[in-house]
């Protein structure tokens, strides 16, 4: 197969192309029907998203994957060499292309000499790319590696954060009616003067603003689904059903062994590994020198990345713990006030705020939840080899 080139970083250009809208999942998949059984096919196809087929889906039908796996099969055991062969290939073109203008007083000399010098500067960078290349298939396939394995982690994310903004909505249809009812309130105490018409409209206009806040978190709610949709392969107005989130084992927490975990993190991360090869591959001292450089500040800045998200984890854990303590206080003081409503001694009012009390502190414990496995995902992630490392 003949392979063809293009301008500047060709092989990289579809690292991260934004997804496409898909109407069909099956209609986009490059792999074979064999390569999965037909219940692992089914289970994928189905119009549910089950958090644990997120990065199937992504590996099967997201738009920038396929294109990077489609770009990768031209490059399938290519040498530093042959990649570099290709920037000059590339700029060779568009020596050939380039077209000089000959009369200054036609009126396309101008940009006719802008294009052509603006081609020159092209080919002259991949000619220097080439110079510089140290880039192979197997550095070209840990990049796209990468973007994937990126994908899938984002995507897990942004369920948790959709899981989130629901729990958010929730609490808010709960605040509108505590709104609404202190609105009401102030009509009822207006009207035997014990309220002005100030405060009166205080309570209407905190009405109006809420609602407002309302539309848009479900415009922001609404612009996530996409998203998720998007990635791992429906249209953006497709409506999947999302699967539960999973529970996370505080225990698996407890088990962490963080030194054995921070030496996973270096030898499994990916940037460290494309770097390595690409050390590997060059022969130019200088840019040897420079990969050693950037090497070592990758070794450290992944160390103290693992160390930021592990901490982060512990304190997820923390205020998830937290949370549930001041759950229980809540309860308890929402039962108090219901007997004492029941009885007479409390107002309906006072006893629909104890009421948003406690749906605030049990989506409080929701929210400290997906917190906690935000921190846990973005910790494993860490891990298997997605650790910032510059």
């Amino acid at each position: 197969m003949k392979k063809q080139t293009c301008l500047s970083a060709f092989f990289l250009a579809g690292l991260m192309t934004a997804a496409l809208p898909v109407q069909a999942l099956a209609a986009y998949s490059d792999s074979p029907e064999f390569a999965r059984t037909p219940q692992e096919w089914e289970r994928l196809r189905d119009n549910t998203l089950e958090y644990e087929e997120v990065e199937d889906l992504i590996h099967e039908y997201n738009i920038t994957v396929l294109n990077n796996r489609t770009s990768y099969r031209d490059y399938l055991g290519d040498t530093s060499d042959d990649v570099a062969q290709r920037y000059r290939d590339a700029a060779q073109e568009l020596w050939d292309s380039i077209q000089y203008p000959d009369d200054p007083a036609d009126a396309s000399y101008g940009p006719m000499l802008m294009a052509a010098q603006m081609s020159e500067t092209q080919a002259r960078n991949l000619e220097k790319q080439a110079d510089n290349n140290v880039d192979d298939s197997q550095s070209i396939f840990l990049q796209y590696e990468q973007v994937e394995k990126g994908l899938v982690l984002s995507t897990k994310l942004n369920l948790i954060s959709y899981a989130q903004k629901q729990l958010t909505e929730q609490l808010n249809l709960e605040n509108k009616a505590l709104l609404e009812a202190k609105y009401q309130s102030a009509q009822i105490q207006a009207g035997v003067g014990n309220a002005t018409q100030m405060d009166v409209l205080t309570a209407r206009q905190a009405v109006e603003q809420f609602d407002s806040t309302m539309i848009s978190s479900q415009k922001e709610t609404q612009t996530l689904k996409q998203k998720i949709c998007l990635a791992t392969g429906w249209s953006y107005d497709a409506d999947p059903v999302f699967g539960p989130l999973p529970e996370l084992d505080l225990a698996r927490i407890d088990a962490i062994n963080f030194s054995e975990d921070q030496a996973l993190a270096l030898e499994n991360n990916y940037t460290l590994r494309i770097n390595r090869r690409k050390y590997e591959n060059s022969t130019d001292a200088a840019i040897k020198e420079g990969l050693e450089k950037t090497i070592y500040d990758n070794q450290q800045k992944i160390a103290s990345d693992m160390t930021v998200k592990y901490q982060s984890l512990l304190n997820a854990r923390t205020s998830y713990e937290l949370a549930l303590a001041e759950q229980a206080v809540a309860a308890q003081n929402q039962a108090a006030m219901g007997r004492r409503f029941a009885a007479g001694t409390a107002s309906r009012l006072e006893y629909q705020q104890e009421n948003y009390t406690l749906a605030e502190k049990n989506v409080a414990v929701e929210n400290t939840k997906l917190a906690l496995l935000t921190a846990w995902e973005t910790y494993e992630g860490a891990v298997n080899g997605l650790a910032a490392a510059s």
